[in-house]
C-alpha cells in the first residue's frame, strides 16, 4: 500500500498535419506530404479469400469525385507506446488500450467501399458523399484527403447462393465479407500512419480522467448509446432489435473509445453510421474532456443498446440511470442512435435521470418527412433539451460530376451515379451524426 492513490490511465495522441497527399514510389509523411506506394499498399490488402481485387486511389477537397458504396471510414493510427495494441480484437488480439502514445495522421480519412453481395441486406447499404458541388457541405468527409480502399467481391461470393437472412446482418457469408473490408481499412490506416513513427508530432493532446481536486464543478455522465460496433473485436452484445437478449449497460473508459477499441460494426444508414472514424474523433467525448477541470467533471461514459419488449427496456433504463448516479452524476448526455427502438429507450434513460434529479441534454437526428411531423420515434415529457443534428429525410441536391469511385451503380437511388439527383441526407455518409460530428443542426424559429 502505498497511499499515492490509484494509478492514471492517461492517452496521449500525437496529431501530424497532412497538407496533402500523393501517390509516389514509397510510403512516406515529410513535412506535411504524405506520398503512397499505391501498389505496395494493394498487395498489402489483398485477401483472396474475399477480394477479387482491391484498388487505392487519392481524392481530394474540391476534386469532381462522388464516393458511393462506403462501407466505412478511419483515421489513420498507430500505437507507438505500448507498441502492437492497434485496433484491439482486429489487428491483434484483444489488449487494453486508452493509455500510453497513439500516432494520428489529421486531415486524412481511410474509406472502404464494396459492392454488396447476395445475402447482404441492401435497405440502408446506400452511403455516398461527393467531394466538391453542392452536397459537399453535407458530409465532413468531403473536407479530408480520403484514400480510398476499393474492394471487389471474388467470384464466388458473388455467386454463393441467398440464405435465409438477418434484417440487420445477413448471411454468415456477407457477415464474414463485411468484415474482411473493414479489416483492409484497419490495415491501411495504420500502414500509414507507420510513416510517423520516429517524428515529432505537430501537436500532442493528453485525455486524463484523474478525479479533479475541486469539488465546485457539475459532475457529468455521458450515456452512449451504441449502434451495433465491434468492441474488441466482437459484435458489442445487446443490440436486442436484432434478436437476443439486450445486456445491462457498462461503464467504459472514454480514452479507450479514442483509442480504436470501437470500430463500425454494420452498414447502418449512412448519415448515422458508427463510422470507426468518428468514434476516433467522438465530438462529444472530446468535447467534453476539453471542457473537464474548467466549468465541467467529467465521470465517464455508460454504453447501452437497447432492447427489444418492454421488461427489456425497462431493464436497461432503469441500471443505466443507476450508473449515472454510481458515478455521481449531477448531469448527463445522451446520443440516440436512431431508427426506431433505440429511440424508447434513450427517452426511458432521459425520464428516469430527470426524475431522479439529473439534468439530462439529448442529441438526436430528427426524421421528419413533412414539417407536420415532429421528427422523433418516440418521446418523453422529461426531454425538454434536445439538441439536433438536422433531419435525414430532407431533400438534397447532388449535381454532375467527373469521376465515381465504389462501383458503376447505386443501389437504392435510381439514377445515374455520376449524374444529378435528388436525395435524403439518409444516404450522406456521417451527414446528421449522432455525436454531433457534422456541420448540419435545427433550429428553431
Amino acid at each position: 500500500m502505498t497511499g499515492q492513490g490509484p494509478p492514471r490511465q492517461v492517452l496521449e495522441i500525437g496529431s501530424f498535419d497532412v497538407r496533402d497527399v500523393r501517390p509516389g514510389t514509397a510510403t512516406a509523411f515529410d513535412g506535411g506530404m504524405l506520398t503512397i506506394d499505391v501498389e505496395e499498399l494493394e498487395r498489402h490488402l489483398a485477401d483472396e479469400a474475399y477480394f477479387a481485387s482491391v484498388s487505392v486511389q487519392v481524392v481530394r477537397p474540391g476534386d469532381s469525385v462522388r464516393v458511393i458504396n462506403a462501407i466505412d471510414a478511419v483515421e489513420p493510427r498507430i500505437k507507438v507506446d505500448p507498441p502492437g495494441s492497434d485496433f484491439s480484437g482486429f489487428l491483434t488480439s484483444p489488449r487494453k488500450v486508452g493509455t500510453g502514445t497513439t500516432h494520428a495522421l489529421k486531415g486524412v480519412s481511410v474509406v472502404e467501399t464494396a459492392l454488396p453481395v447476395p445475402g447482404e441486406p441492401v435497405y440502408w447499404r446506400e452511403a455516398v458523399f461527393d467531394m466538391s458541388g453542392t452536397a459537399a457541405k453535407y458530409s465532413p468527409f468531403s473536407e479530408l484527403f480520403n484514400v480510398v480502399v476499393s474492394c471487389e467481391p471474388t467470384r464466388d461470393l458473388l455467386e454463393s447462393p441467398g440464405r435465409p437472412t438477418n434484417l440487420f446482418e445477413g448471411t454468415p457469408e456477407a457477415v464474414e465479407y463485411n468484415k474482411a473490408v473493414r479489416m483492409a481499412g484497419l490495415k491501411a490506416a495504420t500502414y500509414l500512419a507507420a510513416t510517423t513513427i520516429g517524428q515529432t508530432p505537430d501537436r500532442v493532446d493528453t485525455f486524463d480522467l484523474t478525479p479533479l481536486p475541486r469539488r465546485d464543478l457539475p459532475a457529468v455522465v455521458y450515456l452512449y448509446q451504441l449502434a451495433i460496433p465491434y468492441l474488441h473485436g466482437e459484435i458489442a452484445p445487446g443490440a436486442g432489435a436484432i434478436g437476443g437478449s439486450a445486456h445491462l449497460p457498462t461503464p467504459i473508459h472514454p480514452n479507450e473509445l479514442l483509442d480504436g477499441a470501437l470500430v463500425c460494426g454494420w452498414n447502418a444508414i449512412a448519415c448515422m453510421r458508427e463510422l470507426t472514424y468518428t468514434v476516433q474523433n467522438h465530438a462529444i467525448v472530446e468535447d467534453l474532456y476539453a471542457r473537464h477541470g474548467t466549468d465541467l467533471d467529467f465521470r465517464g461514459v455508460v454504453l447501452f443498446t437497447n432492447g427489444d419488449t418492454r421488461a427489456g427496456k425497462e431493464r436497461l433504463a432503469n441500471h443505466a440511470a443507476s450508473l449515472a448516479i454510481m458515478m455521481g452524476a449531477e448531469g448527463a448526455l445522451i446520443n440516440y442512435a436512431g431508427g426506431g427502438h433505440p429511440a424508447v429507450d434513450a427517452m426511458m434513460i432521459c425520464r428516469n435521470l430527470e426524475k431522479s434529479g439529473i439534468p439530462t441534454t439529448m442529441l438526436s437526428m430528427e426524421m421528419a418527412s413533412n414539417p407536420g411531423e415532429s421528427g422523433f420515434v418516440h418521446f418523453v415529457p422529461e426531454a425538454d433539451a434536445i439538441v439536433s443534428t438536422g433531419n435525414y429525410e430532407e431533400a438534397v441536391p447532388f449535381e454532375p460530376v467527373n469521376r465515381v469511385i465504389g462501383g458503376d451503380s447505386l443501389i437504392k437511388v435510381d439514377a445515374d451515379p455520376a449524374g444529378a439527383f435528388d436525395a435524403p441526407l439518409a444516404i450522406v455518409l456521417a451527414s446528421t451524426h449522432q455525436f454531433g460530428h457534422t456541420h448540419i443542426r435545427g433550429e428553431e424559429y
